[in-house]
């Protein structure tokens, strides 16, 4: 059995299934990990969301904010944005089995070796504290009313982690961190949504969330993607995984077993 890892589809099935056929992906035995972002921004999101939906029963995923956007569109709680590429899942017929299956996907995911995570972790924060809230989250997802969770979990307040804030903003707070967040600012380790500058050069006030030392019980290697302009990365204590497929670029996939690198041209 191989465990594989892939990030942000966005939609880019065509590449997505080159890079299956690549890895050699065998459903009977192998895994796949799967780390957010799996529609929108490219033109095929049916077709990946139908795919993965076909092969659940191998294949683990974490929820982007793309995929967030997503569920919020189809009960009809966020607005369209005008670069939004989602309407063919939108129209279709079966679409709610696909929405279902997607309600059910979790925020943040450990095995025995790694964490998988579209955005990133909270460095400053007790990782068994996130991973309760984010149950929380994964009942508010499953239930009648979420729609009205997701809209009401949209905004970047609360922008910094305490103890002191309320169960929602708590909820909040990790569905922003796990989904969005690049850079911390440093005088205070808040979330920083703002700063789009230089990755290898980034201005005094801010850092990246990976470059924080992390709370002693993030004890695994994070798996995420969410940053294209990073590219792939390996560190000991994460790997990067976002190649910026759909910005022309490649789609990666990681072989967790050896760390074999396969990719495929965006085209």
């Amino acid at each position: 059995m191989a465990r594989y890892v892939i990030s942000d589809i966005q939609g880019c099935y065509k590449q997505f299934i080159e890079l299956i056929a690549k890895i050699n992906f065998n459903p009977s035995k192998d895994v796949l990990y799967l780390v957010g972002d799996l529609v929108n921004r490219g033109s095929q999101s049916l077709e990946v969301l139908q795919w993965i939906y076909k092969n659940q029963d191998n294949i683990i995923a974490v929820l982007g904010n793309h995929d967030f956007y997503l569920l919020g569109r189809y009960k009809g709680v966020l607005k369209a944005e005008k670069d939004e590429t989602i309407k063919d899942i939108m129209n279709y017929k079966e679409a709610n089995k696909l929405i279902d299956w997607l309600r059910k996907t979790p925020i943040v995911f450990q095995d025995k070796d790694y964490i998988l995570v579209h955005a990133g972790i909270y460095p400053k924060m007790d990782f068994n504290k996130l991973l309760s809230i984010a149950d929380e989250i994964a009942d508010n997802l499953q239930s009648n009313k979420y729609g009205d969770f997701i809209k009401n979990i949209y905004g970047n307040k609360p922008n910094k982690w305490s103890e002191k804030l309320d169960e929602f903003e708590k909820m909040k707070f990790v569905v922003n961190s796990c989904a969005r967040m690049r850079y911390l600012n440093k005088n205070d380790y808040s979330l920083n949504y703002k700063y789009k500058g230089d990755v290898a050069n980034p201005k005094e006030s801010v850092i990246p969330w990976f470059k924080v030392e992390f709370d002693p019980s993030i004890n695994k290697k994070i798996l995420f993607g969410h940053w294209a302009a990073l590219g792939f990365f390996h560190d000991v204590k994460y790997i990067s995984l976002d190649t910026g497929c759909v910005w022309g670029r490649k789609l990666t996939a990681l072989n967790l077993e050896n760390f074999e690198i396969f990719q495929v041209q965006y085209s």
